[in-house]
């Protein structure tokens, strides 16, 4: 289980590559993998706000991911 703080500190990481443009490679992988080390590791009350910081990541990048979904860029 992951704590607040790292929960933040990851996402803040992930967010901040985004915003300076670095080369991320393929976004739905990127995204997936933030799924995985975060969503699947957070405290059940914490899973929403990762979701919404997710779907705004995933907006900014110009992709649609929904975790499980295959075909969209896959």
């Amino acid at each position: 289980m992951l704590c607040q703080e790292r929960i933040d500190a990851r996402l803040n990481d992930a967010e901040s590559l985004v915003r300076a443009g670095a080369d991320i490679g393929d976004p739905q992988v990127f995204l997936r993998g933030l799924w995985l080390q975060v969503y699947e590791c957070a405290p059940m009350h914490l899973r929403s706000a990762v979701l919404r910081r997710l779907h705004a990541l995933s907006r900014q990048l110009g992709v649609h991911y929904v975790h499980g979904e295959h075909g969209a860029s896959d």
